[in-house]
């Protein structure tokens, strides 16, 4: 037998894409402010969404050869979600970093209970 896919979890699966994209994209926004001159504004925006890309690699994606179990995955994800939203708020863009850590936290919460493994 064969299981079909249940309703709605593409389009789920699909919101959580934007929403790892987004954490990328705040990093890199965050990034363009904190840095002291222009030189470390670039480095900073273009060190953040590569460190948290790799940290994703390593431990949350599907295909990670070290992929964490949960709810050890799931505790990264928060923190990286958290954290950029944390970094958002510190340089100006409150709502942005509030509205991202609770939209990604609360996606990642949902892909856990509806596309198991995912």
């Amino acid at each position: 037998m064969t299981s079909e896919p249940r309703p709605g979890v593409g389009v789920l699966l699909t919101i959580r894409f934007l929403t790892e994209l987004a954490l990328l994209g705040g990093l890199a926004l965050a990034g363009t402010q904190l840095g002291a001159g222009v030189a470390l504004s670039i480095i900073d925006a273009v060190l953040l969404p590569v460190a948290a890309a790799a940290i994703w690699g390593l431990f949350i994606a599907p295909r990670a050869r070290r992929r964490l179990p949960e709810p050890g995955r799931f505790l990264v994800e928060f923190a990286l979600f958290a954290g950029t939203g944390v970094v958002l708020a510190l340089v100006g863009w409150v709502v942005a970093g509030v509205a991202l850590a609770v939209i990604g936290i609360g996606v990642a919460a949902l892909t856990r209970r509806f596309a198991k493994d995912s």
